[in-house]
């Protein structure tokens, strides 16, 4: 199996590109949806409509023992379900980018997940990388599958590329926020949303959104009083964090209504969601949080 890598920090946003439109893959499909680029590494969205075939790679087992629970041993499509979820892990793991200069990063998985209700897998692959700065272009590696994903605005190419991801933009610097810091990353715009990748460091007081203490939180099934308190702070500070977020409002220069929801995340970094995506002629997205109001100019 590959060691884990090293991941990039992926703190400042730098700019995203378009992958091209959905290809045939093992007897499934996938689509790059977006190459973006941050100033420590790159991040790989994917999506892979049609589950592909990964028994060719024999070489990825499980040991059915440590890795499936004991209640699911005896059902063979499930242990076949965490086999394959295995072998996907290795897939995007033994994956890598190239750059038209020659020079070659290594990728790792990041997350995945199920893509809808009705099946297919997306998913996310990091490097610690950054390509040359006269790069026009990067190749993803992927199952012996080779996906050409251009760094250039070119409109001609417009028609070859998928429709999912449209740009990314950089948010500003961090504002102080609640004797923290709240940094929008990027303000990333897709066909039927926009995201907002956030980080709150440091980390904001919000003992303010609710009263609860630590002493709400303590588990009794954690005997070491140490841990245990590390334990409520932490469940505390996420729920606060939720709360915080869940709070969110967004806005553009043109009173378009957004609906939010949270995405991804953990801890002091995340993600929101907010339907519809922008107008194509909307200038700048107005992100309000409690008492701290964000512009992003949509440059």
């Amino acid at each position: 199996m590959t060691k884990p890598r090293p991941r990039p920090a992926l703190k400042d946003f730098v700019a995203g590109y378009p992958g091209p439109a959905e290809i045939e893959f093992r007897g499934g499909s996938v689509t790059v949806v977006a190459a973006l680029i941050y100033a420590d590494g790159i991040r790989i969205e994917w999506r892979m409509p049609m589950t592909p075939d990964l028994t060719w790679m024999d070489d990825v087992t499980l040991v059915v023992e440590r890795e499936v629970p004991p209640e699911l041993r005896n059902r063979p499509a499930l242990v076949d379900a965490f086999l394959h979820a295995e072998r996907l892990r290795e897939l995007w793991n033994r994956a890598w980018l190239s750059d038209d200069g020659g020079r070659e990063f290594e990728l790792s998985l990041e997350r995945s997940g199920p893509l809808s209700r009705f099946g297919g897998i997306e998913g996310t692959a990091t490097c610690r990388c950054q390509p040359s700065p006269d790069a026009t272009g990067l190749t993803l590696h992927v199952g012996g599958t080779e996906v050409v994903i251009s760094l250039t605005s070119d409109r001609r190419l417009q028609d070859s590329r998928s429709s999912l991801f449209r740009a990314g933009y950089p948010g500003p610097k961090p504002i102080p926020f609640h004797d923290g810091a709240i940094k929008l990353i990027s303000a990333l715009v897709y066909r039927d949303r926009v995201r907002i990748e956030w980080l709150a460091q440091p980390a904001p007081d919000l003992s303010w959104l609710f009263n609860d203490t630590v002493s709400d939180y303590l588990r009794p099934q954690i005997a070491d009083e140490e841990r245990r308190l590390i334990a409520a702070r932490a469940e505390m500070s996420s729920r606060r964090t939720f709360a915080l977020w869940m709070g969110a409002c967004l806005t553009d220069n043109l009173r378009t209504q957004y609906r939010g929801s949270l995405g991804n995340g953990g801890g002091f970094r995340g993600e929101v969601n907010f339907t519809p995506s922008p107008p194509p002629d909307a200038r700048e997205l107005n992100l309000v949080l409690y008492d701290l109001s964000v512009f992003i100019p949509l440059r």
